[in-house]
């Protein structure tokens, strides 16, 4: 199994951060932004052995990031391994949105695969890894088209990302962006598990008012055609978009850190 992080963005709500590197170079922790995302991914998709674990055969095998904006500081930075995992490029030439930067992967994807936003941070425990498990082993079980981790959020927090509406079984009904009145409280997180159906449907949608293609409405377009179920996020994972995201999810890290810390010097 594949793994998809987009990685194309300049990032122009981090200001002066981006002004010379992408957004997935910013520092978060005193580690790269990617490698954060890598780190989700990296590890086994089901439970196994390490250090390439695998169940019923599959792990993820192989990372495919999608660059664009100083798309040649990122290659130069991690090359083509990270930690063992291999990595491929694909490039989005014009940043038009994250179901256009989806589909410049196409044709480096083999079969179902994970999607992972390179701005995402996950906390410790239980963690990005245990996150992407529970993902992949929902569509195994399903056969869904794609599977979406969701949070529940306040309504304030809603407008400003993709809202999912679903039915008491937790199979996905519609996906709206940014809407003004949320039908609901459950949101994406820019974590996913795709069949490649989705690039048909990316294909198939226009772009929003904003001028990009919209993954949400792939994903909307994906649930009434096919099946999109849902998997609730455990944990906590933080969007780096600004200074300030930056800021928070530092913090929640050291606190993180200070915590295992003292629990290390009791146990001893």
């Amino acid at each position: 199994m594949q793994a998809v992080i987009p990685a194309a963005g300049r990032g122009t709500r981090m200001g002066p951060l981006t002004e010379r590197r992408p957004k997935p170079l910013v520092p978060v922790a005193s580690r790269p932004l990617l490698a954060h995302a890598l780190d989700a991914v990296r590890p086994v998709v089901d439970r196994g052995a390490s250090p390439t674990p695998r169940a019923n055969g599959e792990a993820v095998s192989e990372a495919v990031v999608v660059v664009g904006y100083r798309g040649e500081r990122i290659r130069e930075r991690f090359g083509d391994t990270f930690e063992g995992l291999p990595l491929t490029y694909a490039e989005q030439p014009e940043q038009r949105g994250l179901a256009d930067a989806l589909a410049c992967a196409e044709s480096a994807v083999d079969g179902p695969f994970v999607h992972l936003n390179a701005d995402n941070v996950f906390g410790a425990d239980p963690g990005g890894a245990a996150n992407v498990r529970r993902l992949v082993a929902r569509r195994r079980e399903t056969d869904a088209d794609a599977v979406l981790l969701v949070e529940r959020v306040s309504r304030a927090a809603a407008r400003r990302v993709g809202v999912v509406t679903t039915d008491d079984a937790g199979r996905v009904r519609d996906v709206v962006e940014k809407p003004d009145s949320p039908p609901s409280r459950l949101v994406q997180t820019g974590c996913f598990v795709f069949t490649p159906a989705i690039f048909e449907a990316c294909r198939a949608i226009e772009p929003a008012d904003t001028g990009e293609v919209e993954l949400s409405d792939a994903i909307a377009r994906l649930a009434r055609e096919g099946r999109v179920e849902t998997v609730r996020l455990q944990g906590w994972r933080g969007n780096v978009n600004t200074p300030r995201d930056r800021a928070v999810v530092e913090a929640r890290l050291a606190g993180e850190r200070v915590r295992r810390a003292s629990s290390d010097r009791l146990d001893r």
